[in-house]
């Protein structure tokens, strides 16, 4: 699959699972909520969870995207960066253009936002797409 075949369901979806690998070489998956930024799969944590560490130590992660409706998927592998919480503008910023790539525009002022982020501390994951498969016939 090419990144161009699967970028409409990326970017129409954001229900996604997270998977990293554990010290004892165990998967570990988590639901997230997922968008495309950068040309990249991305999707934002508290740093201090099992994934994010996980991700720091294999610099790797696997994220599936599914249309729920019609169970359509895409899976992206690859090398994973971690943008890690920084009480700064920019970061503030980036989270704001993940989210709302997500479809989750955040409410209220762009102040109270940046209070939420900085209380979550969220880092932001991006998976670079290094290997892409799935299913994009509906009903599969």
């Amino acid at each position: 699959m090419e990144w161009k075949e699967a970028l409409p369901l990326l970017q129409e979806n954001h229900t996604g699972v997270a998977i990293s690998v554990t010290p004892k070489g165990r998967a570990q998956a988590t639901v997230v909520s997922t968008a495309v930024l950068d040309g990249k799969v991305g999707f934002a944590s508290r740093g201090y969870t099992v994934k994010v560490k996980n991700i720091q130590r294999t610099v790797r992660a696997t994220v599936t995207v599914i249309k729920l409706d019609t169970r359509r998927y895409v899976t992206v592998e690859g090398p994973a960066s971690i943008e890690p919480w920084q009480d700064t503008k920019a970061h503030i910023r980036r989270l704001k253009d993940l989210y709302v790539a997500m479809g989750r525009a955040p409410k209220g002022t762009d102040e109270e936002f940046a209070q939420q982020m900085r209380e979550e501390e969220r880092n932001m994951v991006l998976v670079t797409p290094e290997r892409l498969y799935g299913s994009l016939r509906s009903g599969a």
